[in-house]
């Protein structure tokens, strides 16, 4: 499901704080996750120091719902690292194989997607009584005292 949802960053932009960090990988870093030096270049351009501009997520298709973005994580040009991620395991690779074969792979993106999308939409609403808002997603909030 995560994968499908992931595909929503095919459309909008991003400012360059959120990802600047991956423009200046260590020295010989051709891992994974690491971003296309070409790209990274540009996006340096894009992006000058002391701004803070935006820049499409999807630098071919960036005003279009489409599978573009699998091929773009395929091809090491994307913006943030939990979409470079998705190359690192082999279930979540195969799926991003999969939504980039020309038709059929839209087609399969845009069905699981439009799933995904149905299914998130179909999670109930946590509020005090029946869930907490986290100060930090990670912890437990320390129980009210009043």
């Amino acid at each position: 499901m995560s994968v499908a949802l992931s595909g929503a960053h095919s459309i909008g932009r991003s400012h360059c704080s959120s990802f600047r960090d991956r423009l200046q990988p260590p020295a010989n870093d051709n891992s994974t996750t690491s971003m296309d030096a070409t790209y990274a270049g540009k996006l340096t351009q894009d992006c000058p120091a002391g701004s803070d501009p935006t820049v499409p997520q999807d630098y071919k298709t960036p005003d279009v719902l489409d599978s573009q973005y699998y091929r773009n994580v395929m091809d090491r040009k994307v913006l943030f690292t939990s979409d470079a991620t998705l190359m690192t395991s082999p279930k979540t690779k195969e799926l991003v194989e999969k939504y980039t074969w020309w038709l059929i792979g839209d087609f399969l993106w845009y069905r699981h997607f439009e799933d995904a999308m149905v299914k998130m939409g179909n999670i109930e609403v946590k509020n005090s009584t029946n869930g907490q808002i986290r100060k930090k997603c990670g912890f437990v909030n320390e129980p009210y005292t009043g």
